[in-house]
Order: structure tokens, then C-alpha cells, then sequence
């Protein structure tokens, strides 16, 4: 038997940014272990690095390995399997350190890239209606406040407490929003058309577009409606900056799941419910037929729609053809590829 002891210079990494893994191999036994070779998990996509080396008695070796981190996500990191190799060569005997009821492996959570944004062509918020957002949000006495019973996904800071006790029943506080903009962000979470690593490329740049969206708007102070379509649904609503680190760290942790048919359904159904929002963003990885009759659907009635393509490096003729479709009708589109520049891609001509 031997000791081990690995350790991840940083629990948190963002995209882009490598960490390093420390790794010591100890010998207190007698006998040698003349070959040995140990497979370790990365946060690369299909990497698995190994390591062979000589293990003499009583003896130690000491391995710091550097690793990228090309995409957003939660990673095991460190020790697979084992192989003991005889000193001919002719047996090999692997051992999964996985299956040890006390191993674990290191755990990684790489976050998106997050660019500051200059500026969105979206409608622009009054002085008059900044000042009452800021009032309305501080003071619960606020004069022009409603209240109402308390529905399913009313955030909890707009709960009237007082009220709440004195009825023995939730009560919520209801802004008067007519001349506050809000911003509908909706959000594609089901995994994309494309195989393999170009997949986790796609989904990369889709949470790096929503993150730096995201930190725009509500550093522009913004009442932010996100909506994020998976194979559940998931409603927020944000006012403050302050808010956006939970968001960030969503980003970062969130899986793809559902279906392409199951977001076009829930997307047409939320934007027939959503008639008050002063301007909608789809972020998405599909460039598809039915998504973009949608979104057409609400440019043509008047309403300011935006679509924000996110793919992989390379992209696909279908894609480049709808994109040019949807700005012939006068529907503003970009196009974030991975390894793009976010901030270049939204200020710069449009495409």
C-alpha cells in the first residue's frame, strides 16, 4: 500500500484560467512498486493524463501539474485508476481509487468569463422612474405600493411582514411599474444540436452572453425578469446588483436538460404571457426555423425583440442563413461563437 496526498491550488476558477494540482505519492513500505502508473481526470474535455514512474522503498515523489480550464462547469479533478506493473512487464493490475469509501476526488467549479458591457440598444430609464425603482425596493412604506395575496415566485423581500401577521395570511407588495422598463431575459438551457466538444463550446458561450447581459442590466438598474427554459422552468426576478453574484454562480453550476420542442413550446407560451416587458433578449444555441417564426411573430406586432445565437468556433451554413433572414426583417441579431469577445460582439456593428 501507499499514501497519497493531492491537493487543487483553488476550489473556483473562471474560464480560461488555469489551476494546478499537487500531487504526492508516499512509499513507507519495504518493497518497491517498480512501475507504476496513475490516470488523472481534468477539467479538459476527453484529457486524461497519466503519469508512470519507478516507486522506490521508503521513498517519495512529488508531481505539480498545471491544468486549463476551457469551459464553465463542476469538475472531479485529481486520481482514477491505479495500474500496478510487475517488473517484467507482463502483469498489469488496475485498481479504481473511485471505488475506496474514503477517496474523494477534488472538486472544481469553473465559472464563466464575464465582460462589462458598454451599451444595448434598449429603451432607457428616466431619473424619475430610477428614483421611484430605488424607493420602491428600500421602503416598505413606499405610496406607491398595492398589496395583494402572494403567489407562487413573488420574491420574499416583497412580502408585507405587518400585513402578513395582522391578516395570519401573505401578503405582497405590488409596485406601480408603468413607466419602469423591465426586461424580459429568456434563457435556452436544453442541450444544443452540435456532438461532442462542440456542445460544451456552445453551452460555454451561452452562459458567458447571459452572464455579461445579465451584469448589464442590472448595473444599469434595470427590473430584470430571467427565465430560464430547461426541462424545468425557472422565473426570477431581479432589481440590483447586488443580486448578480447568486446568478453568476448559477451560471456556473447549471446543467442542460429538456428538449429543443419543449423550449419552443414554453417559449411561446411566455412571451403570450409577458405583454408588459419593455424589451426581450433570447439567448439560445439553436438556430431553428420555429424559434425564429416566434420571434419574428413579436417583431412584427412591435414589440422589441432581440435573439443572441451562441454556438461553437466554427459556425453552420443553416445558422449564418437564418441570422440573415431575421435581419432582413429588421430583428436584431448577434452571434457569439466561442472564444468571441462578448462586449465586441454586442457593441459592434450589428449582424
Amino acid at each position: 500500500s501507499f499514501t497519497y496526498l493531492q491537493e487543487l491550488s483553488q476550489e473556483k476558477s473562471l474560464h480560461g484560467q488555469p489551476i494546478r494540482l499537487r500531487l504526492d505519492i508516499h512509499n513507507e513500505q519495504i518493497l518497491p512498486y517498480p512501475m507504476m502508473k496513475i490516470r488523472l481526470a481534468t477539467p479538459v474535455w476527453q484529457e486524461q493524463r497519466e503519469l508512470n514512474f519507478n516507486l522506490p522503498a521508503r521513498s517519495h515523489l512529488s508531481f505539480d501539474l498545471t491544468m486549463q480550464c476551457p469551459y464553465r462547469g463542476q469538475y472531479d479533478i485529481g486520481m482514477t485508476v491505479i495500474d500496478f506493473v510487475d517488473i517484467f512487464g507482463l502483469i498489469r493490475l488496475p485498481f479504481d481509487m473511485r471505488l475506496l469509501p474514503y477517496y474523494r476526488m477534488k472538486q472544481l467549479l469553473v465559472y464563466p468569463r464575464l465582460e462589462e458591457i458598454e451599451a444595448l440598444p434598449l429603451p432607457t430609464r428616466t431619473s424619475q422612474a430610477f428614483a421611484r425603482h430605488r424607493f420602491a425596493t428600500e421602503d416598505q412604506n413606499e405610496p406607491f405600493s398595492t398589496l395583494r395575496r402572494y403567489q407562487a415566485g413573488d420574491a420574499r423581500k416583497r412580502i408585507h411582514w405587518p400585513v402578513t401577521v395582522r391578516l395570519q395570511t401573505l401578503m405582497t407588495r405590488q409596485f406601480e411599474e408603468a413607466a419602469e422598463p423591465q426586461i424580459l431575459l429568456i434563457l435556452d438551457l436544453s442541450p444544443s444540436d452540435w456532438p461532442g466538444e462542440a456542445a460544451l463550446q456552445a453551452a460555454d458561450a451561452l452562459c458567458e452572453s447571459a452572464a455579461g447581459l445579465m451584469h448589464y442590466l442590472l448595473r444599469q438598474n434595470y427590473l430584470l425578469n430571467l427565465t430560464a427554459i430547461g426541462a424545468q422552468t425557472e422565473q426570477r426576478q431581479l432589481s440590483r446588483l447586488a443580486e448578480f453574484q447568486a446568478q453568476y454562480h448559477w451560471l456556473a453550476m447549471t446543467e442542460f436538460s429538456g428538449s429543443r420542442q419543449q423550449f419552443i413550446r414554453s417559449l411561446a407560451l411566455i412571451l403570450e404571457q409577458s405583454r408588459s416587458a419593455q424589451a426581450i433578449l433570447v439567448v439560445t444555441t439553436h438556430a431553428d426555423r420555429e424559434i425564429a417564426d416566434l420571434l419574428l411573430r413579436q417583431h412584427r406586432a412591435g414589440r422589441p425583440v432581440f435573439a443572441l445565437f451562441a454556438g461553437p468556433i466554427q459556425s453552420s451554413a443553416d445558422e449564418e442563413r437564418l441570422q440573415h433572414q431575421l435581419q432582413q426583417a429588421g430583428l436584431i441579431t448577434w452571434r457569439m461563437h466561442y472564444g468571441d469577445t462578448l462586449s465586441r460582439q454586442l457593441t459592434g456593428p450589428l449582424r
